[in-house]
């Protein structure tokens, strides 16, 4: 192998310091280029990052702005997990163009990608959910996926992680691809759950470099690992939140929107999809879009909203979509 590219979902800068104490990770770091503090692209949700990390774009270049599909009254929304939703090409192309192979695993929005040993970030809440994995992987390594179904469990980022770990040993051993793309989100997760500074994130943390120990082992067989280049990095950080704007809530009460929600978008008035501790707010009927606006403003100068951006607004910061508006949670 000449690449490892592992990403840490969540990875604070602060994190990368941990690392040392790995005496398997540490003669990387010793000869490492390090860059902390970097800006994310903008929003900072984990599908467009992890598709600005592999193209190099923000979404107005790369066409994923959110994490999820629009879809208002859906129990589960479908995730923007197929390579077609990105726009342009990406590292995955490159590589094949070059003759390298490739493999990636659980990568987001890499269901049915260009790579040679794909493992795609996907699921289904009604559907057996490694059916479609394998589905979406190009076949070359479904007797591996079906290897270790075991742990194919959408309950637990634990598990997930573990499959996602034990699918690159089995590529490495039996493939050995030029590069490796490989996503954990076990820190991500227990961030989430308990803190960005929690007990439990140093043991999800703990956990991943352990998991990336074995993977180099795994590797050593077939390669110096002087001869590996290994970038491990993060997609965004965390912020922690006190409470949450309902702001579906307040175009209900105009009118804008129906209770429950129709089920596509375009039957509203105006609805507001939460991104984070942003939203992206859509409006169908341009009578109301003074009003809207009026209402934003309004949040703003009471402090529930820190900012709001129109389409052009949003554009400045390389965020473009089919939404009108974009809002920044206030402290």
């Amino acid at each position: 192998m000449k690449l490892l590219i592992l990403s840490i979902d969540a990875m604070f800068s602060e994190d990368v310091d941990k690392l040392y104490k790995y005496p398997k990770i540490a003669p990387f770091l010793e000869r490492a280029l390090i860059s902390k503090n970097m800006a994310p692209i903008y929003p900072a949700l984990t599908y467009p990052c992890h598709v600005a990390i592999v193209s190099g774009n923000t979404p107005k270049n790369h066409g994923v702005f959110h994490n999820l599909e629009c879809q208002p009254n859906a129990k589960w929304q479908d995730w923007k997990w197929y390579y077609t939703d990105i726009t342009g090409k990406t590292l995955f192309d490159y590589f094949k163009e070059a003759g390298w192979t490739s493999s990636a695993i659980f990568w987001p929005v890499s269901a049915n990608a260009p790579v040679d040993y794909l493992v795609p970030e996907i699921w289904s809440y009604t559907s057996d959910p490694v059916e479609i994995i394998k589905a979406t992987s190009g076949g070359k390594a479904a007797h591996i996926i079906e290897r270790h179904r075991e742990d194919v469990d959408f309950t637990s980022k634990f598990k997930l992680d573990r499959f996602a770990k034990d699918c690159a040993l089995d590529i490495v051993d039996e493939f050995d691809p030029d590069v490796m793309f490989l996503h954990l989100s076990l820190v991500d997760s227990t961030r989430h759950g308990y803190g960005i500074r929690h007990p439990e994130v140093e043991k999800a943390f703990d956990q991943c470099a352990q998991w990336l120990i074995e993977v180099l082992e795994h590797i050593s067989v077939k390669t110096d690992l002087k001869d590996l280049s290994l970038v491990v990095l993060g997609d965004h950080g965390h912020l922690n939140c006190k409470g949450s704007l309902s702001m579906n809530k307040l175009f209900a009460e105009r009118g804008w929107v129906d209770v429950p929600f129709p089920q596509k978008r375009s039957d509203c008035k105006a609805f507001t999809h939460a991104a984070g501790v942003s939203a992206q707010v859509y409006v169908n009927d341009d009578a109301i879009r003074g009003e809207v606006e009026a209402l934003l403003e309004q949040l703003k100068q009471e402090g529930w909203l820190l900012n709001w951006f129109n389409k052009e607004d949003a554009a400045a910061h390389g965020l473009v979509g089919p939404f009108d508006y974009v809002l920044e949670a206030g402290e």
